[in-house]
């Protein structure tokens, strides 16, 4: 899993996500393991300006993102890894904690849950891909 060095109020903190688990991993800070809920950050969905290329145009183009922009309830990847299995299809039902996906990081799995009860409106992954941290592997809607 992720490994952090943390400093605070200058002490130093060698840390380890040990297990991830829907809303709460267990880490490990200093040796010492702790379970921790964790709260995601709402993504900025704002496009990006970007000034053209091209020397003779002052023009601005708006960038547009290659992946997904999550969205409230979109189930997002805690960790760089890979999909091991799709828990769900599109249009199931789901209630929050739900395990909708398996996904593996260095030889460990790593259960990932339903952040909200809904219906499963599209699944962006398929068993065996590589995604990124933070990247939308499935989306719920109401």
């Amino acid at each position: 899993m992720k490994t952090y060095t943390l400093t605070i109020d200058g002490e130093t903190f060698k840390t380890k996500i040990v297990e991830y688990k829907g809303t709460t991993a267990i880490i490990s800070i200093n040796g010492n393991e702790y379970e921790v809920e964790i709260e995601h950050e709402k993504k900025d969905t704002t496009p990006m300006l970007i000034r053209s290329s091209r020397s003779s145009s002052s023009s601005d183009t708006v960038a547009t993102p290659k992946t997904p922009v999550a969205k409230a309830g979109d189930v997002i990847s805690p960790i760089p890894g890979q999909i091991k299995s799709i828990l769900v299809k599109e249009g199931d039902s789901v209630s929050e904690g739900d395990p909708v996906i398996i996904l593996e990081a260095m030889k460990m799995e790593s259960e990932i849950t339903s952040p909200t009860s809904g219906k499963i409106e599209k699944i962006l992954v398929q068993e065996g891909v590589n995604v990124d941290e933070g990247q939308v592997m499935i989306r719920i809607g109401e």
